[in-house]
């Protein structure tokens, strides 16, 4: 498993059309976060190494923060319900991608 960073997030969010974070807990007791990246069909994004091999990718509820903090992201309030956030790239999120690949 690889934990991903912010930066690294971001890009996965811009590299492809439609993708999101979907952020889960239990309600009752604000506890057991789940945190996927996932694509516009709600299918979660499965990372490749060199060689192929699938593996997992964790996403800390600390670089979501930091997104959000950033204005990378923001909450899609259309689709939110208890235990339950959906997060999406910003424009001020897609042009730091954007600046970062012109580096």
């Amino acid at each position: 498993m690889r934990e991903m960073l912010p930066s690294d997030l971001l890009r996965e969010l811009v590299v492809v059309e439609g993708r999101y974070i979907q952020w889960e807990w239990e309600p009752r007791t604000l506890t057991n976060d789940y945190i996927t990246l996932r694509a516009a069909t709600g299918h979660p994004v499965v990372q490749r190494d060199k060689s192929g091999r699938e593996f997992s990718v964790h996403i800390s509820r600390a670089v979501v923060q930091k997104l959000i903090s950033d204005h990378s992201v923001y909450e899609d309030e259309l689709r939110r319900a208890s235990g339950f956030r959906i997060y999406r790239p910003t424009e001020e999120g897609r042009s730091r991608c954007d600046l970062r690949k012109a580096s």
